[in-house]
């Protein structure tokens, strides 16, 4: 079930959805500002908050979404179920444009949306009918009803017979997100969008998570994770799209991408950590191999751009700097042609 973004902008101060789709009341000429780009923001004297966005979240992928605080990430994911619609531009899922109410509505529990610190939304007096709401919202009956409670609470390895009729509010902090996803995946979607979904959360938890949003992944869910953590997307996503000022800075494969740390430092992003040690260490002359053609890039017809042929990350990178050491001959080693005779000057018993 793809979901197409087709030159779509979004505007907090001018009308989202016009009453005649084929004649916008916003003309694409109309919306532009003298200058190099249109207005941003969602300040009143601003247009855009997002600006023509153009990509497609394939069945199967793990897209990251990283950018700047105010780059527009939450308002690009309320558009992937029909929350808002675009002021200009559409978003087509499966085919079909859902700026159409009954359309959106048939696809609403395929596409499930996990805001930031989602236990926030838990409301139900106990923890079945939390997870329950939204199957009994799509019309389904009471046995499929529970069959869906019973396999999402698997799913985040909640217990259903000790939490079924537990208060939500009286679990620990970890045990309600898991409720919360597990409310979302109750409806069984087969997209899964999460925003920042490990806020908050101590290290054992955060990883915890990360590690369920990665299973439910190899599972058959296609993930749509917006983060702040570069590792967190360079660890777990097959494409990653940044954002800046509500256009589409760059796309492409976490290789692609973290290859040119300049330009995300100059917008404000960093690298995964271990790909910054890597471009410091090269700078400072370690023979690293591929990643020394991002930083004085080597342009070939197979490699246009000079990019990194791999990205690095914690034990690879530990990896090559072993064998780089192991290669070196050790300091004051004593070379063949340079033999020392016990008690000459200098032998080990001088």
């Amino acid at each position: 079930m793809p979901i197409v973004f087709e030159g779509v902008s979004y505007s907090y101060t001018a009308p989202a959805k016009p009453k005649d789709a084929k004649k916008p009341r916003i003309k694409a000429k109309e919306a532009s500002i003298p200058g190099e780009r249109p207005a941003w923001g969602n300040a009143p004297d601003a247009l855009w908050a997002i600006h023509d966005i153009d990509f497609t979240l394939e069945d199967g992928d793990f897209l990251g979404i990283a950018g700047h605080t105010g780059s527009g990430k939450s308002t690009l994911i309320q558009h992937m179920n029909g929350l808002i619609h675009p002021t200009l531009g559409r978003v087509l899922i499966d085919g079909t444009d859902i700026a159409d109410k009954k359309a959106a509505s048939r696809i609403r529990g395929k596409v499930g949306l996990v805001f930031q610190y989602p236990e926030h939304q838990l409301f139900a007096a106990n923890v079945y009918d939390d997870v329950a709401f939204g199957p009994r919202n799509l019309g389904l009956p009471p046995d499929e009803v529970d069959r869906c409670v019973r396999d999402a609470l698997a799913q985040v390895s909640l217990d259903f017979d000790s939490l079924r009729t537990a208060s939500p509010f009286e679990l620990s902090g970890g045990q309600q997100r898991r409720v919360a996803f597990a409310g979302v995946l109750a409806m069984r979607p087969s997209t899964l969008i999460l925003d920042e979904p490990v806020a908050g959360l101590d290290p054992a938890t955060r990883n915890s998570f990360l590690n369920l949003i990665a299973e439910l992944h190899r599972q058959g869910l296609t993930v749509v994770l917006v983060s702040h953590n570069m590792n967190d997307l360079a660890r777990l996503c097959n494409r990653v799209l940044v954002l800046k000022e509500g256009q589409q800075f760059a796309l492409g494969s976490p290789q692609e991408v973290f290859a040119h740390a300049d330009e995300l430092k100059a917008i404000g992003l960093g690298v995964p950590s271990a790909q910054g040690l890597a471009n410091r260490l090269v700078a400072q002359g370690v023979p690293l191999g591929d990643i020394s053609a991002a930083l004085s890039p080597r342009r070939t017809a197979a490699n246009p751009e000079g990019a990194t042929k791999r990205l690095y990350d914690i034990e690879s990178l530990a990896d090559e700097l072993a064998a780089l050491y192991k290669a070196q001959p050790a300091a004051g080693a004593i070379q063949p042609e340079e033999t020392v005779h016990e008690g000459q000057a200098g032998g080990p018993y001088a």
